[in-house]
């Protein structure tokens, strides 16, 4: 008998095969046509973006530093309204309240005091200046130097000597809505000053009748 061509055996083979792996090649046809459907109607991924939270328990008595915050990545669809991204300047602000452990830091929980963008050692200090119409010529950013000249009644004009400079080239933050002259006279302005001029402020202010000179 004559042996069968080469491409005629090659087919038997692959015949028999078949038979003998079918189940096995049926199985994994269904488990690829169900991993296929399932990826399917999958929704893709929530978009997610970094953000910084508390690494610890924080209370508000001092600046935030590096290690205080840590990055997380959250659902978009997750982040509170006004959270610090990575990369927001987030250490030396202040808390306003205390914070948990893993607790997104949003706009609302920090407190930006207004003398810092002058300088880190910087506070605001009011002042009450003896003639509100000086008061008139200032803006927000105008420069100041504080005088002091004694006495607080009618005469002190004519028994106060020169006036002395308490603090001097300093900026002007805010002019407080209602501080026109009140029960003490004058009006209240907002500056910067170091915490040093800020006491020597306070001390003037109890036995001397304060005045600015505009600088710009």
């Amino acid at each position: 008998m004559a042996e069968a061509p080469l491409p005629y055996r090659h087919r038997r083979m692959a015949v028999r095969l078949l038979d003998r792996y079918r189940r096995l090649l049926a199985t994994l046809l269904t488990a690829a046509a169900l991993v296929s459907a399932v990826l399917a109607v999958r929704p893709l991924p929530a978009p997610t973006v970094q953000v910084l939270v508390a690494s610890r328990d924080l209370d508000a008595s001092g600046p935030l530093a590096e290690h205080d915050l840590a990055e997380r990545s959250l659902p978009a669809d997750a982040v509170p309204s006004g959270a610090l991204a990575v990369g927001d300047r987030a250490a030396g602000l202040l808390l306003n309240a205390p914070v948990r452990h893993g607790e997104v830091i949003t706009d609302a929980r920090l407190s930006d005091p207004p003398a810092r963008p002058y300088g880190r050692d910087l506070v605001a200090v009011p002042v009450r200046v003896a003639d509100p119409g000086v008061v008139d010529l200032l803006s927000p950013g105008s420069r100041v130097d504080v005088l002091a000249a004694g006495g607080h009644d009618d005469l002190a004009p004519t028994r106060a000597g020169p006036a002395v400079e308490v603090v001097g080239d300093r900026p002007v933050l805010a002019l407080p809505e209602g501080a026109g002259p009140g029960g003490e006279g004058g009006a209240l302005i907002l500056i910067a000053a170091t915490p040093a001029e800020a006491r020597s402020l306070a001390g003037h202010a109890a036995t001397s009748r304060l005045s600015v000179t505009i600088r710009g």
